[in-house]
């Protein structure tokens, strides 16, 4: 018993360590969007070295409209491109050892199903630039200055109403059964014996 009990919670502290480890690198957030939306995105940038990080620069895809930093105290936020077609966010400012910061910016994503492709690029004070541009199925180098990017699903979720064969029939078979279970309650109550 002892022994199941260990495993077990070995294998829980894999599950929730493991990920933590695998994805602690700049990670930009949503994963998935509706075609057109606005929204806010979050990225979040930990510092994984034993220097401070004193900027962070991020790639907007082509496709990406109204981008719109959000102020944060102690960083200084730049950008390239033009005012309606912003490339590039460059945060300035300082993340110490062990510690993350988390960066947001707001926009409207493209008008039809794609892939955005968030490519981002951490300096070091130490001169030491980490490279987050590889594709996401890779992995890191082996001295850790490039690893994977992030992606967004622009998903075309504004269809037509009417849902799909497979959906149809789960739906139809999910409330005959559910119908069926009503009739059978209500069978019972009448049904119980009743005491005398």
């Amino acid at each position: 018993m002892k022994k199941i009990l260990v495993s077990a919670t070995a294998g829980l502290v894999l599950t929730f360590v493991l990920p933590a480890i695998a994805f602690a690198h700049v990670i930009v957030t949503p994963t998935r969007a509706g075609v057109g939306e606005e929204l806010v995105f979050s990225v979040s940038v930990p510092n994984e070295r034993n220097v401070a990080v004193s900027s962070v620069k991020l790639d907007i895809p082509a496709g990406v409209d109204e981008v719109t930093p959000t102020m944060i105290p102690g960083f200084t936020i730049s950008t390239t491109g033009s005012t309606d077609k912003v490339s590039s966010i460059t945060w300035t400012g300082n993340i110490p050892v062990g510690q993350r910061e988390d960066f947001s910016f707001g926009a409207q994503v493209p008008a039809k199903a794609a892939q955005l492709d968030w490519k981002a690029y951490q300096t070091y004070v130490d001169g030491t630039v980490v490279h987050w541009d590889q594709k996401p199925e890779g992995d890191d180098d082996s001295i850790g200055t490039a690893g994977p990017y992030s992606v967004t699903k622009v998903v075309n979720d504004l269809g037509s109403n009417t849902p799909a064969s497979g959906s149809s029939t789960k739906n139809t078979l999910a409330l005959a059964f559910s119908v069926a279970a009503l009739i059978v309650s209500i069978g019972g109550l009448f049904l119980r014996p009743r005491k005398r």
